[in-house]
Formats: C-alpha cells, structure tokens, sequence
C-alpha cells in the first residue's frame, strides 16, 4: 500500500510500499507527483534499481538533462547518469550549500540521487527549505530582495573558490578552462516564484553566484552572507541519512542542500540525474 509521510518538520516526506522498478498505477504517480509539489523533497527507501528504472522515474517528471561538461564522470551508454564515487583515492568535492547548476541559463527542475554504496560512518545530506527561508525575513527585507538580481557564474563552482571540485574534475581529464572558459555569467532572481505551487522562495547558490546586480561590493557581500548564515537555520532543514538503495527526489526550485564531506575515506557510491524541464503533454 502507498504510504507518504512527513519526513520533517521543515521539508521532505517518506514514501513507502512502491518498487519503482514496478509498473505503477497511475494513481500512484498522481499522489507521488502531488506530494513533491506538498513536500519538494521525497525519499524512497529500499529500492532496487537499474539505469534504465531510474531513468525511466525521472522522465515521471520531466527531459532528463545531459551535462556536457561532465560526461567523463557519466555510465557509460547513459549521459544523463553521472557517477558519483568518492573512496580513499578519490575524495568528495563540493562541500557547501547550493541549488544544483545555477550558474546555467535553466537550472534542472530537480535532482534524483540514487544510493548504491553508503559509508559506515558520515555522508548525510542536508536539504533546507527555501519557502521557509524567504516566509521567515522581515517584510521589508522581503520586498527588498524581490526586486534584486544576482549573477551566477558556472566557473566559480569549478574554479579556484572550490579546489577540491577542482581537482576531482582534473581526475577525470576535465579541464575546468577548456569546459568554462567560454561560458557566459547568468542573472536570476533572489526570490523565485515557483511555477506551480506560486509560492516565493530565496534564490541564491553561494559556490555560484558572484555578487548581486546593481549594489556596490560591499553592499551586495553584507547581504549575502546575512542570507547564506540564513539559510542554515535549523528550522529550516532536514538531514538525510542514507542507506544503501534509497532514492531521493528533490526540487531545486525551493530547496537547497549540502552533502557532508565527513565521510573521507570511506566508500560511498551515488547514481545522479538531473531533471531540466516538466514532462510535456
């Protein structure tokens, strides 16, 4: 029987008695999609899973997006899978909250991780809620931010602010010029209106995003660090322990999360795709 329950407080809920390898009804996927617009963030545990069936989940909601920058890091015959192995030889690299590949024109819609090797200690991964986050600042602040842009820059992500990115992209012989050398800074909104649930929601992503448009330097980094300290709020948020053979879904529109590092040098393997668009028709 399909079950879905809240996971947290702040964001997320767990849903039980499905195999997503399985034919679902229709119903089924009504209430699924239902509850990621309720939730923004949805856990399926025990999910035994090939390529094919993850694929096949996400394309549930929406084109699945093929990040050409990274396909040496994707499964062979999958472009749109990235393998996410980190061990004693290889360790994790992005540490710090973000919203997955805001520095591109359009952001995925979401993001589904799939779990196949958790370490035995450490690797939780942190989501806070964006709805949250922009409901909790003060009226003026709140009309302030919502007429401001700021500047998202993939090279930043990839570049000397973030080394350890860095040198896990050069283990797999990708240049971070030669990918971004020639790529152009984006602009989006500090506060986004969610295109279906037409809630309003902080817009930002640290490793990112380079200042704010129109503000002075000093102006738009006071500002800045106030929103990425507000961010972490504990009410915020909701911690994610993985097992092995969990999938996640969450919204990138509302959400942002940070995978822990802690876990060094232990084994964790992920299967990541990133959804682009809703599914049309």
């Amino acid at each position: 029987m399909l079950t879905i329950e809240p996971a947290s407080a702040a964001v997320g809920a767990q849903v039980t008695g499905v195999y997503l390898s399985d034919d679902l009804p229709a119903h089924h996927w009504e209430a699924i999609k239902q509850a990621f617009q309720r939730h923004s963030l949805l856990v399926f545990p025990g999910q035994e899973l090939t390529v094919e069936d993850q694929k096949r989940f996400c394309r549930r909601f929406g084109d699945l997006l093929v990040h050409d920058h990274l396909l040496p890091m994707t499964v062979e015959g999958h472009p749109e899978c990235m393998r996410l192995h980190n061990d004693e030889n290889n360790p994790p690299g992005l540490n710090a909250w973000h919203t997955d590949n805001s520095g591109w024109p359009d952001p995925p819609l979401g993001t589904v991780l799939y779990a196949k090797t958790t370490p035995r200690v450490g690797g939780d991964t942190l989501f806070s809620n964006m709805y949250l986050a922009y409901e909790a600042l003060s009226a003026p602040m709140r009309e302030m931010l919502g007429q401001l842009t700021a500047t998202h820059d993939a090279k930043k992500a990839f570049g000397a602010d973030y080394p350890e990115l860095g040198e896990m992209l050069k283990k797999k012989a990708i240049e971070v010029n030669d990918r971004f050398g020639g790529g152009k800074a984006v602009h989006h909104p500090l506060v986004r209106t969610h295109p279906e649930t037409k809630k309003n929601a902080l817009y930002i992503s640290e490793p990112y995003v380079t200042g704010i448009d129109g503000l002075s330097a000093a102006e738009s980094q006071a500002i800045l660090d106030f929103l990425y300290r507000h961010i972490e709020t504990n009410e915020f948020i909701y911690r994610h322990r993985w097992h092995t053979n969990d999938l996640l879904i969450w919204d990138n529109r509302c959400l942002q999360h940070y995978a822990v590092a802690d876990y060094f040098p232990h084994e964790r393997l992920m299967y990541r795709m990133n959804i682009l668009q809703e599914e049309s028709g």
